[in-house]
């Protein structure tokens, strides 16, 4: 027994119904309704179960001899991405590319692709020290000379201040006029 759309409890007895690929009868079950039923599918199976496992098979992801394109696969899976050939702006190869091609930026293939991005984490890493060193330098905080070759920062020595040679001339103190005396109305 289960409860129909309205409340009411439904009684499921077996049926027998047409295939509409190879026009034989097949048995709907009870069991079958109900499964249905409790997923929510409201329209009875339109193929037999043999036909039902043919068309699964006519699916490209569930074949064997469907071609696995990885990461190149389309939303769902079922096509391939559209690739466009482009040339390579470091070596000059060939490549496919999942976007077309504006020239006005460069294209690389996966392998300089891969040694671009490698140079430019590099190069950010680098600039990430060096705007630390300067900032450490700024706030007066140099690090020792052997943590600064290892490139490490074990500790953080205070820099000295620097004493000037000669002290420089003091200024007069300038007179403090006010506001009613500085500028006539």
């Amino acid at each position: 027994m289960h409860r129909g759309l309205n409340g009411a409890e439904m009684a499921y007895n077996d049926r027998e119904l047409t295939c509409r690929d190879c026009g034989g009868a097949f048995e709907f079950t009870a069991g079958e309704q109900e499964f249905y039923a409790s997923k929510g599918l409201q329209n009875d199976p339109v193929r037999c179960p043999s036909c039902r496992a043919q068309r699964r098979m006519m699916r490209p992801e569930d074949r064997d001899d469907t071609p696995n394109y990885g990461v190149y696969v389309s939303w769902g899976g079922r096509t391939p991405r559209q690739l466009h050939v482009a040339i390579c702006s470091s070596c000059n190869t060939a490549a496919e590319v999942p976007f077309v091609p504006r020239g006005d930026r460069p294209i690389f293939c996966s392998d300089c692709y891969n040694e671009e991005r490698k140079r430019l984490e590099e190069l950010e890493l680098a600039e990430a020290d060096a705007a630390a060193a300067r900032i450490s330098v700024a706030a007066g905080r140099v690090p020792p000379p052997e943590d600064r070759e290892a490139g490490g920062a074990a500790e953080v020595a205070v820099a000295e201040p620097e004493v000037a040679a000669e002290p420089e001339p003091e200024e007069e103190p300038r007179p403090v006029v006010a506001d009613s005396e500085a500028a006539p109305q």
